[in-house]
C-alpha cells in the first residue's frame, strides 16, 4: 500500500494522472500477480487486437502477449474476449494467486456477478467461469483507463504484428517504457 500511494504522489507531483485514492485498497499483495487486459477495434480493417500484461506485487512485467481477433458486434463483446484470454493466458502461466483488472464496468460486473443476462457476451462470461477452478484465488476488479494503459497500448501493438505474440521476460521498447512510467 505504501508503494501505491508513493506512486500516486509522484504521478500528482509530475503532472501525470494518479489513481484515485479508493483504487489503492485494492493493492497487490506478495503471492499475488496483476493481470490486465484491454481490446482494441479497428473498423477499418474489420478487425481487434488485444493486449494482456502481467506484474508482479511490485509492478514488474512477468509476461505480456498481444493478438489479433476478429471484430465482435459490440465494444462490451471485444472486452469480454480481451478477459477471457487475460484469463486463459494466466491460467497457461500456469498462476495461481491473480488479479485480473480491466477498464470495462459492464464485463467485471458480469463476472463479478456470476452471471451474464442474457447479453451478447454471454457465452464468453460462461467460458470465463468455467476457468476459475483453475486458480487458488482470483478476483476481478475494474480500472479506470488510465490504470489500464499498458495494456491498451499492447494490443493497439497488434496491428504491427502476424497473429499471437508472447513476450515472456523482455518487453518491447515502447511497451517497456510505459511499464517503467506506470511504476515509478
Amino acid at each position: 500500500m505504501t508503494w501505491c500511494l508513493w506512486n500516486r504522489r509522484n504521478a500528482l507531483h509530475f503532472g501525470r494522472p494518479a489513481q484515485p485514492l479508493s483504487n489503492i485498497s485494492t493493492v497487490v499483495e506478495p503471492g499475488f500477480v496483476k493481470v490486465n487486459f484491454d481490446a482494441a477495434m479497428f473498423n477499418h480493417s474489420n478487425s481487434a487486437r488485444l493486449g494482456v500484461i502481467v506484474r508482479d506485487w511490485r509492478g514488474v512485467s512477468l509476461g505480456a502477449m498481444s493478438t489479433h481477433t476478429s471484430l465482435a458486434s459490440f465494444v462490451a463483446d471485444m472486452e469480454a474476449l480481451a478477459c477471457l484470454r487475460a484469463v486463459q493466458f494466466a491460467a497457461e502461466c500456469e498462476l495461481q494467486q491473480v488479479i485480473i483488472e480491466g477498464d470495462s464496468v459492464i464485463i467485471i460486473a458480469a463476472i463479478t456477478q456470476g452471471r451474464s443476462l442474457l447479453s451478447s457476451f454471454g457465452n464468453i462470461v460462461d467460458d470465463i467461469l468455467c476457468l476459475l477452478p483453475k486458480f487458488s484465488s482470483i478476483q476481478f476488479n475494474h480500472v479506470i483507463r488510465s490504470g489500464n494503459l499498458v495494456a491498451d497500448a499492447l494490443a493497439k501493438k497488434a496491428a504491427s504484428i502476424v497473429g499471437c505474440h508472447v513476450w515472456p521476460d523482455t518487453l518491447p521498447l515502447d511497451i517497456a517504457a510505459l511499464v517503467d512510467f506506470d511504476v515509478h
